[in-house]
């Protein structure tokens, strides 16, 4: 049901922070896994992009369930169904305390269970109380959130790795997630007042919600950009610092750094382009970030141990921090156009592909790397599919 947004109890401001802090911790939990993949692999016996392949399985099982949380959400509110994920992600982790590749991939599949309520939940409550003028910026800022998660994982968790361990990094995470669902517990009485405690947890309504937003002609085609920029974004959150540490050689800290920073900047740009978006428009906004997201893997993958530390820099910093930028422009297009599906349905529907994306991205690029010994070749091909699909986008919607 979409309620029109009323006078809201809690203010917009502190909404949107709520929504942002939760947005921090879930992407913290899955990216505790992977920045420290160079680290813990020896532990595991098994090489880093191993390790690496918990952010697909991650996003496995949040496809499913972030298309199915329309239901789930009506049901129980927003801040609840975010809560409940954040509690499940958050103990689920714990799992890869035991130091063998099938439990970490066990905890990965449940983490991403968790996560799969987060996006749709985070709209729902925003749409309630975001004047539809403000729709891009707000959805923006709250997904700001994502590359600033990244930011904390890749300043804390080199950090705990050196001095409480690789086990005692996840604990911390672990720990800071659950104080995320206790600091937003007193919003909910506001924020979930449109609950329908005897709505049904409909099995089918995945299914319902993915055809639904296929069907839409307008979404059809932003769903094929999103899905390669999403492969985009997954590739860098997952493999720059095994990247930065293997190929160009860099110290694990300093890696970390550089992957904090180029988070830092995505999330600035995803501000910045849902302001832009309010203006321009979202078809405009998508193209260049996709073709300077594509140009920054391009790039990335012509570096290696010879290559000057300020070229190293500047090209993780800001090129790779471009495939970041449209996450909240394309949420907005989504909450604008949900129509009777209603927004956490939509939105449900269409993170079912996007997952698809995070999931095919770090999957082909680990097994490209396989196959053809280094990144060059992975890299490259996530980025000309990206230039492409971003290309088509300059075709005429139906309307």
């Amino acid at each position: 049901m979409n309620a029109p947004p009323s006078p809201p109890a809690v203010s917009l401001p502190l909404t949107v922070f709520a929504m942002l802090g939760t947005q921090m911790v879930t992407v913290l939990l899955f990216m505790t896994v992977p920045v420290m993949a160079t680290e813990i692999a020896p532990a595991f016996g098994v090489a880093s992009k191993d390790i690496a392949l918990f952010v697909s399985i991650v996003f496995v099982s949040a496809m499913f369930f972030s298309a199915a949380s329309g239901s789930f959400i009506h049901r129980y509110g927003g801040i609840r169904a975010n809560q409940l994920g954040m509690t499940l992600s958050a103990c689920c982790l714990l799992l890869a305390l035991g130091g063998s590749l099938p439990w970490l991939y066990l905890a990965a599949a449940l983490v991403g269970l968790g996560y799969g309520p987060n996006t749709p939940s985070g709209s729902h409550v925003l749409a309630r109380v975001t004047p539809p003028r403000a729709r891009s910026l707000v959805f923006s800022l709250k997904q700001s959130g994502a590359p600033l998660g990244g930011l904390l994982a890749g300043l804390l968790v080199p950090a705990m790795v050196h001095t409480v361990g690789w086990r005692g990094a996840i604990v911390v995470s672990v720990l800071l997630a659950l104080a995320g669902v206790v600091a937003i517990q007193p919003l909910r009485a506001a924020l979930d007042d449109d609950r329908d405690a005897a709505a049904p947890i409909a099995l089918a309504s995945p299914w319902r919600a993915v055809t639904a937003v296929m069907r839409d002609l307008r979404l059809r085609r932003l769903l094929l950009v999103a899905f390669c920029l999403t492969a985009t974004q997954a590739t860098v959150m997952t493999f720059v610092v095994i990247y930065l540490v293997e190929v160009i050689g860099l110290e694990f800290k300093l890696a970390g750094a550089l992957f904090a920073a180029s988070q830092a900047s995505g999330a600035a740009l995803r501000v910045v382009m849902g302001w832009a978006a309010d203006r321009l428009g979202a078809r405009t906004i998508l193209v260049v970030l996709g073709l300077g997201s594509a140009l920054g893997l391009v790039v990335l993958a012509g570096l290696d141990g010879d290559s000057a530390f300020a070229l190293v820099a500047l090209v993780v910093v800001l090129g790779c921090a471009l495939g970041f930028g449209w996450n909240g422009v394309f949420l907005a297009e989504i909450a604008s156009n949900s129509g009777t599906v209603g927004i956490g349905a939509a939105t449900g529907g269409s993170l079912f592909f996007l997952y698809g994306g995070l999931v095919a991205g770090p999957a082909a690029v680990s097994a490209l790397a396989s196959l053809s010994g280094g990144y060059t070749l992975p890299l490259c091909s996530v980025a000309a599919l990206t230039a492409a699909a971003s290309l088509n986008l300059l075709r005429p919607l139906p309307r």
